[in-house]
């Protein structure tokens, strides 16, 4: 089994593939590297350089890929930030062909625009996004304010995302929604929204935790990882935010400005605490 994830990647420190491979792989899924772009480091640092690929190059690599290596093991499509419109599309194909070799494949998408208010795609992302990439995703994994700006809703009070998730669900292919980054007065919470159920797990505040790239890509792989296992949505919701949970805690114990992803890679595997999902 292997999942086919395109996503940016940076040299230094764990965001995009750079935090997604190592996590399925270390959860014991083995993963496939499509890099949709590559930058020194990630974005929340002062500056960075690289540059984002051509969409033709991602296409010929994936086809030697499809060519040599062939799609039979694949069992998910896992899409992070895709830098162009022309690359999303580049994805829905991919998607298409891996379900076209196996019926039961995943396509799980994270949409990245943003974060605390602010947009940082190109202007067309958000509009593709949401009509185009979330019919044909299977797992969508939006943050509050993603969420928001995909359902063109309010996402404030639990209610409110709820039924911004639902709405999403109503797009197409979507089984599962799952928010995170909500605030709720006891910490930090995440939802998966079913058609028919809700789940939810809280966990903690984290001092010091501000502000650490990657959280959303580990966080979106290591659910993925899970549901691949069990498909068991509640389980992969708790398994993946403990996991995420021990290793950015540890990440903030070190002040470290990357996720200590080699330091507690064991959160990964068994977390040291487990968070139970529960039905809302």
């Amino acid at each position: 089994m292997a999942v086919l994830s395109v996503q940016s990647r940076v040299v230094a420190g764990y965001a995009g593939n750079s935090a997604a491979v190592f996590c399925l792989q270390r959860a014991g899924v083995e993963c496939w590297g499509l890099d949709t772009l590559q930058f020194s480091n990630h974005t929340g640092y002062a500056g960075f350089a690289g540059r984002v690929f051509q969409t033709d190059q991602l296409r010929t690599v994936y086809d030697g890929l499809k060519k040599y290596v062939g799609l039979k093991k694949c069992r998910a499509v896992l899409s992070g930030y895709l830098g162009k419109k022309e690359t999303g599309s580049l994805v829905l194909h991919i998607a298409d062909e891996v379900r076209g070799q196996n019926p039961s494949a995943v396509y799980c998408c994270d949409p990245v625009l943003g974060d605390d208010g602010e947009i940082y795609v190109a202007p067309d992302i958000p509009a593709f996004m949401r009509e185009k990439v979330l019919p044909a995703a299977d797992i969508i994994t939006p943050n509050r304010f993603e969420l928001s700006v995909l359902s063109q809703r309010s996402a404030d009070g639990e209610d409110e995302i709820i039924a911004a998730a639902r709405s999403l669900l109503k797009k197409g292919r979507p089984v599962v929604c799952v928010v995170t980054g909500i605030t709720v007065p006891s910490g930090m919470a995440a939802l998966a929204v079913l058609e028919s159920a809700v789940y939810k797990v809280v966990t903690p505040f984290i001092e010091n935790a501000g502000g650490i790239g990657g959280a959303g890509d580990m966080t979106t792989a290591l659910f993925l990882a899970e549901w691949l296992k069990s498909r068991d949505a509640p389980l992969a919701l708790s398994k993946s935010v403990s996991s995420a949970f021990g290793v950015i805690r540890e990440t903030a114990a070190r002040r470290s400005p990357e996720l200590c992803l080699i330091e507690a890679q064991g959160e990964i595997q068994t977390p040291s605490v487990l968070f139970a999902a529960e039905k809302i």
